[in-house]
């Protein structure tokens, strides 16, 4: 199965100084997986703080389809994706650059990377979007995500907690 532990954050320019109404938390590099461990192809743990829910952090875990996860992450600066096959997951990370203001790489491989069985990997990358394409609202907003991936028999508790990835893929960048 493969495990997704999905680590963000999002806010805007209110959020970011010292002086901010809002503080924003700092978010562990990795997280421990809940005990139970729900049946699957695909499994998510995703944590998550956001400025429009007062920074409270908020916790999931559970099976996710391919599509399921897709449709979710319509509005992130980014989309990670996933295709399972006999010899591993084929990993693809696609950046929406109509409202990235930050600097990527040109050309990220298609896939990034082939995870097989029993090998952890991670990608963090961070980014400032345009909050309207069209122009009409000039604020951004940013996003900061780490994604731990596993291909894996069993998701133990500390999967990501001890991990040593095969795979770190950095695509963080000035955003301010």
């Amino acid at each position: 199965m493969l495990v997704v532990q999905h680590i963000w954050t999002r806010w805007t320019k209110a959020a970011r100084g010292a002086n901010a109404p809002l503080k924003r938390p700092r978010l562990d590099e990795a997280y421990a997986l809940p005990a139970a461990t729900p049946s699957g192809d695909a499994l998510l743990h995703d944590v998550r703080t956001l400025e429009q829910e007062d920074f409270r952090i908020e916790r999931s875990f559970g099976a996710i389809t391919r599509q399921e996860w897709k449709e979710a992450q319509w509005s992130h600066g980014a989309l990670l994706d996933w295709h399972l096959g006999k010899d591993g997951a084929q990993i693809v990370l696609q950046s929406d650059t109509s409202r990235r203001q930050t600097k990527w790489p040109a050309f990220l491989p298609s896939p990034l990377f082939t995870l097989r069985a029993g090998e952890t990997a991670r990608i963090d990358w961070n980014g400032r979007f345009r909050t309207s394409m069209g122009g009409s609202n000039r604020s951004s907003y940013y996003e900061q995500h780490t994604y731990w991936l596993a291909l894996t028999e069993e998701a133990d508790q500390r999967l990501f907690l001890d991990a040593e990835p095969r795979k770190h893929v950095d695509l963080r960048t000035e955003i301010y």
